[in-house]
């Protein structure tokens, strides 16, 4: 019996996210009899210890730090550990990951979950460029949807030879289970029964749009007396956008719940769910949201396309645009049997289109190919 291939997987976070729940969601249904995954990442967040509760080797390393002693720490690890396949989330590890490969004559695997390189003072040109000359060093680049994909082929960011598209999937079966089995209930986050509610689940982080969701609940606010926002997550930008919160009159009707374990125990609490992102991969949240059952309001960016059905499972509204973000809002507010129909469509679209499953299978046919490229 041949030996499993040893697959490093480099995070640029441990945190509450996306990144690190697919990878841990993936880690945990590839076949162990075939794989041996190791994976390095920083210690900032509850994944650390939920990637060693799987039984997989965890190496701490500040991928989200620039040093020639990560990589120098990388390129060790791979030697030490004969690895075989290196798989990258972000751009820091995306960075050391391709460049450590190049450097051991290991193929290097870099996924993208979301492009962003809207940077001031020229950084988002420097960032595409350096993309560019990363991708020529990669076996295999991968996109989560295909909005991404058709926006890395408009920047050059992969040749088409080397790009694959890997649609994010989620376990919905799971997802509803944890919804039901431990809900938050409006009493716990401060609401009372008759509020009607939005919420949203992301970094705390300009691209995320936040801004733009809680400036939504100013227009939105004169005309919906019991209208509430709940807003699950952290990040550097959680004083910028409280001082937001104050500075449109709209505090007492923001909740702000912090990280949240498990997710989707939120969404039992909401009437709608509503993501104002000036850009997306393929949001694990918005997918968890409609595995609930919740209609989606969000904007027309990569991402979110492929997700939400326009007038379907929910409405996409223009990037940028709170007034007619609002008008969407209002629309499912003032329509509790679309809001219900909506939602049922939803549940049965991530059903059907974003399982696990096909997610899983492609991804351990990439590394068996670059494995026997490596020999």
């Amino acid at each position: 019996m041949n030996s499993p291939i040893p697959v490093l997987q480099l995070l640029v976070s441990t945190a509450l996210g996306g990144g690190p729940k697919h990878v841990f969601d993936l880690i945990r249904r590839l076949p162990t009899e075939e794989f041996g995954v190791i994976v390095a990442a920083p210690d900032d967040g509850p994944y650390l210890g939920r990637f060693r509760s799987l039984g997989v080797e965890v190496v701490r390393l500040p991928l989200n730090r620039l040093s020639p002693w990560t990589l120098a720490h990388v390129v060790r690890l791979v030697r030490e550990r004969g690895i075989r396949v290196i798989h990258s989330h972000g751009k820091g590890a995306g960075l050391y990951g391709r460049l450590a490969g190049w450097w051991s004559g290991v193929p290097a695997i870099h996924t993208f979950h979301g492009i962003h390189y809207n940077y001031p003072l020229g950084l988002g040109r420097c960032y595409l460029r350096l993309e560019r000359r990363l991708s020529g060093l990669s076996h295999a680049v991968i996109q989560v949807s295909e909005s991404q994909a058709r926006e890395a082929e408009r920047l050059g960011l992969a040749d088409p030879a080397k790009s694959h598209v890997v649609v994010n999937g989620i376990d919905a079966k799971e997802v509803r289970a944890l919804a039901e089995g431990t809900p938050l209930s409006r009493e716990e986050l401060g609401l009372s029964a008759e509020a009607q509610v939005l919420g949203c689940v992301a970094r705390f982080d300009r691209v995320k749009g936040l801004d733009l969701l809680v400036e939504t609940l100013r227009r939105l606010a004169g005309r919906y007396p019991r209208l509430m926002l709940v807003l699950a997550g952290s990040g550097e930008g959680e004083r910028e956008l409280r001082e937001r919160v104050a500075e449109a009159g709209v505090f007492e009707r923001v909740r702000f719940t912090g990280p949240l374990d498990h997710a989707p125990r939120l969404f039992s609490a909401l009437d709608l769910y509503v993501s104002a992102s000036r850009g997306e991969g393929l949001p694990l949240s918005v997918l968890e949201a409609m595995a609930c059952g919740l209609p989606v309001v969000a904007t027309r960016v990569t991402g979110h396309v492929d997700a939400v059905v326009d007038g379907i499972t929910g409405f996409l509204a223009p990037p940028e645009d709170p007034d007619e973000l609002a008008a969407r809002v209002a629309c499912l507010l003032d329509d509790p049997e679309l809001r219900r129909r909506m939602g049922q469509a939803g549940s049965k679209l991530v059903e059907t289109r974003f399982p696990m499953e096909p997610m899983v299978s492609r991804l351990a046919h990439l590394y068996r190919q670059a494995a026997a490229w490596g020999r």
